[in-house]
């Protein structure tokens, strides 16, 4: 297998752009290598002539040298300084000493032994640092396939996610059909009725029912618009007055409703019809928990930098039942609070009841500036 040092030869001959740049790099490097190399050489056989040492002590001094050298400097400079050493080795320790020639066979064979260890020695350190790169690449290599495998893992755990969701989606489906279920029963229960009998207390629930059906539906396709991104909330500033006032007249059932806007309280900042249709499931949860001819309040006040407006009923109590009786209008009322950067609570009402508590941002208009005096 032949290892290819440096630029491609065409890429560093035609001496164009970023390769002629890095090629030109590589030939100094190896230049001053190459001349560190040799000074290494001949300061190593300074010292060997200076202390006396022996042809086999410098042979062994070199090998190491020339080991050290191929391992920082790569194959080239390890092979020229093989030959520096052999002919060092040759001319100063080798007899006859100071000249160029062999006298005896067995000197021939010690010191073509040495270079050919020289070159074997270069050899396998050039293959054992291209050993080490391969295997540093493999390990980045494996890094890499590992930060993949941890991507796919989360890709993995967005797609479970996306199933939970499904899930919960079929389950919100399921509670819809149950919610739409008991008044379209009335409905037919109230229709065989009719055919026998008509009375004002059989249409009275019959209006109810139907009112109340059409109310879930209509609030289930705006929060599948609203979901679906078809609807886009626009705040603006909106009187508490004005919104309890919309109420009434979109749950003309519900004739038991107080009304109480504190003083202070200031307008809330959100998209009119979505705050609506949070005061109306609301309203309309709490009118189906309260007994008959229960009064149903509405309060508004300024709370923590927000506007808070309360829904409080006399019926049961959030207990379990309860809950899952208001758990579709609840949803349905969230939703839309959220859209308008608010928030739903449920609690427990002192002395017996619920309140629904919704907390939206409050509009901070301008203040009103002064005529200057003539």
């Amino acid at each position: 297998m032949r290892t290819h040092v440096g630029p491609p030869p065409s890429a560093a001959a035609e001496g164009r752009g970023p390769t002629s740049a890095s090629g030109n790099i590589y030939r100094v490097r190896t230049a001053l290598a190459l001349i560190a190399a040799l000074a290494l050489v001949g300061l190593t056989t300074f010292v060997a002539l200076s202390v006396g040492a022996n042809a086999t002590t410098v042979g062994f001094a070199y090998l190491i040298l020339i080991l050290a050298i191929s391992i920082y400097s790569g194959l080239t400079v390890g092979l020229v300084s093989s030959i520096a050493a052999t002919a060092c080795f040759n001319y100063f320790f080798m007899p006859p000493v100071g000249r160029w020639t062999i006298a005896e066979p067995a000197n021939w064979v010690a010191l073509v032994s040495f270079f050919i260890a020289s070159l074997i020695a270069s050899r396998l350190v050039v293959q054992a640092r291209t050993q080490a790169a391969n295997a540093e690449a493999r390990r980045k290599e494996v890094e890499t396939l590992a930060a993949e495998r941890e991507r796919l893992l989360e890709e993995r755990s967005h797609l479970e996610a996306l199933r939970e969701s499904d899930a919960l989606k079929t389950s919100l489906l399921r509670a819809v059909s149950h919610d739409l279920s008991t008044p379209l029963t009335a409905i037919g229960l109230q229709i065989e009725r009719l055919q026998r009998q008509v009375d004002p207390k059989t249409l009275a629930d019959l209006a109810e029912q139907t009112f109340r059906l059409r109310r879930r539906i209509e609030s289930l396709l705006a929060m599948a618009r609203l979901e679906a991104g078809n609807f886009i909330p626009r705040p603006e500033p909106t009187p508490p007055a004005d919104l309890f006032r919309a109420v009434r007249e979109h749950l003309p059932l519900v004739t038991s409703l107080r009304v109480e806007v504190s003083d202070d309280c200031p307008d809330v900042l959100a998209d009119p019809s979505l705050a609506l249709e949070v005061l109306v499931n609301l309203v309309e949860n709490a009118y189906r928990a309260s007994p008959q001819n229960s009064m149903i309040e509405l309060l508004a006040y300024p709370y923590d930098n927000r506007v808070r407006l309360e829904v409080l009923d006399r019926g049961g109590g959030i207990g379990e039942s309860d809950t899952a009786r208001r758990g579709l209008g609840l949803e349905i009322a969230s939703s839309f609070a959220e859209a308008n950067g608010g928030e739903v609570t449920l609690t427990n009402r002192p002395g017996g009841g619920a309140v629904a508590r919704v907390d939206l941002r409050a509009a901070i208009l301008p203040a009103a500036t002064e005529a200057p005096e003539s």
